[in-house]
């Protein structure tokens, strides 16, 4: 049964099927994340934000850590553009 599954979407494809069916996994995925840290989150607050997320986002290497790092750049330089008047290309 799991070797079928697993090959679900892969035999579509073989019959002409380009649609990927993430969206249901995706969001199944998104409501057992939430359900869970919204339980533990009641319970221990931050501690649970810490060790549920952050702690595991670093474990794994997830992308979306970048994302604060990011945004303080783009602000930075937007600010640095609007003061002095200076021109970047990376943001066009």
């Amino acid at each position: 049964m799991n070797r079928q599954i697993g090959a679900f979407t892969n035999e579509l494809a073989k019959r002409g099927f380009v649609w990927q069916f993430i969206t249901l996994a995706g969001f199944h995925c998104n409501g057992l994340g939430v359900h869970n840290f919204a339980k533990a989150y009641a319970e221990r607050g931050m501690a649970a934000y810490n060790e549920m997320i952050q702690r595991e986002e670093r474990r794994t290497g997830v992308p979306l850590l970048k994302h604060q790092v990011r945004s303080r750049v783009r602000v930075r330089v937007r600010v640095r553009v609007r003061v002095r008047g200076e021109v970047n290309l990376s943001l066009t």
